[in-house]
């Protein structure tokens, strides 16, 4: 497992390209996404954002995750509390891992899912131009705590 880090400054950069006035409200809310380890739905967005913008509207916070969906910067998770969360998209196509007790999200090694998708193509004769593979379950962490004694019985003797 492993986190990738999201630069902050080729989102705004992206958003120039593509005509977006990029505002002071655009700033924090990029920072908001790209700094955050757990999917954030719009208004949770919008409540980190007021934290250092009081003045931001919800509004704008709504449009805004809007355009940065439409440009592929962020995603919805499926599944995940009605499909209203959104995490960064990263450049390439990883695997995603979030932690059904503490909402953590982790990008998982790519191989397993490029041999996947290769296979799958080859058998069925299509082009596949996009994959996302989402996994759920409980990360080491919250394992570790829900059972803290992680000591085999045969090395208590």
């Amino acid at each position: 497992m492993f986190t990738k880090t999201i630069n902050a400054e080729d989102w705004l950069a992206t958003l120039r390209e593509n005509g977006c006035k990029v505002t002071e409200a655009l700033v924090v809310l990029v920072h908001v996404f790209v700094q955050s380890e757990y999917p954030l739905s719009a208004e949770q967005a919008w409540v980190t954002a007021r934290q250092s913008r009081p003045e931001t509207g919800r509004a704008t916070v709504y449009r805004i995750v809007e355009k940065l969906e439409g440009l592929r910067l962020l995603r919805r998770v499926h599944g995940y509390k009605g499909c209203s969360h959104f995490i960064p998209v990263l450049p390439e196509a990883l695997m995603l891992f979030i932690c059904l007790q503490c909402q953590r999200v982790v990008y998982l090694d790519r191989q397993p899912l490029n041999e996947l998708v290769a296979t799958t193509a080859q058998s069925a004769g299509h082009h596949i131009a996009e994959s996302r593979i989402q996994i759920f379950g409980t990360c080491t962490t919250c394992l570790q705590r829900k059972n803290p004694s992680s000591i085999s019985q045969g090395e208590k003797l």
